[in-house]
């Protein structure tokens, strides 16, 4: 990538991106599985040998390892390599709402740092939780999940109508928050058209 006429090497790692279902964005992409295998190992203190992508353990030291800003700063190479190979029609990045409270919301740094690499403004709470809600992976009816995000998220203070949005989480399992999230940014907040980026997916 060039800055000015200095030329900056992009620490980017091997990804296999794939597709999401069209609706109800326009197009999007998770970009990797997290885990490649997850073996018992009969140890209560250490239960089981996790194997993750290349991805996925970057997301995994940043979200659980308090890694700094090397390995942010390898995701956003990671993402903004992709996104410039993609190219959506985009104007802004908002991220999906972290389902967890945390010190650090993994899914909201990415998000302002891919924006300001992208040169594109970033809405950080366009979407807002306002009730807590158990992790949406330890619900399996798809129908309780939905009734149960139904409430749970509303827009929050951000101008997005008419706006063409990359809508962003960090990791899914079903989708079905980030889904919330893309209906919410269209159908209350006026958003013309989402376009979705996830990093890594459970399975």
């Amino acid at each position: 990538m060039q800055v000015g006429k200095r030329f900056v090497e992009m620490a980017t790692v091997a990804t296999k991106p794939m597709k999401l279902p069209a609706t109800p964005w326009v197009e999007g992409y998770v970009l990797d599985y997290h885990t490649v295998s997850s073996t018992p190992t009969g140890d209560p203190y250490y239960r089981f040998d996790t194997k993750r992508t290349d991805l996925g353990e970057l997301l995994f030291r940043l979200k659980y390892r308090s890694a700094g800003n090397d390995t942010l700063a390898d995701i956003i190479d990671t993402v903004a390599d992709f996104v410039g190979k993609w190219r959506p029609p985009i104007d802004c990045v908002v991220p999906s709402p972290p389902s967890q409270t945390r010190k650090m919301q993994p899914a909201i740094e990415i998000t302002r740092a891919l924006a300001d690499r992208l040169a594109l403004p970033a809405y950080l709470e366009a979407v807002v939780k306002v009730k807590t809600t158990p992790q949406m992976k330890n619900i399996d009816d798809w129908g309780e999940r939905q009734r149960v995000l139904a409430d749970a998220m509303r827009l929050g203070n951000a101008e997005l109508k008419g706006r063409s949005i990359l809508l962003f989480d960090d990791l899914i399992e079903s989708g079905s928050t980030l889904r919330r999230a893309a209906e919410i940014l269209l159908n209350d907040g006026g958003a013309q058209r989402i376009y979705a980026l996830v990093l890594t997916r459970t399975k």
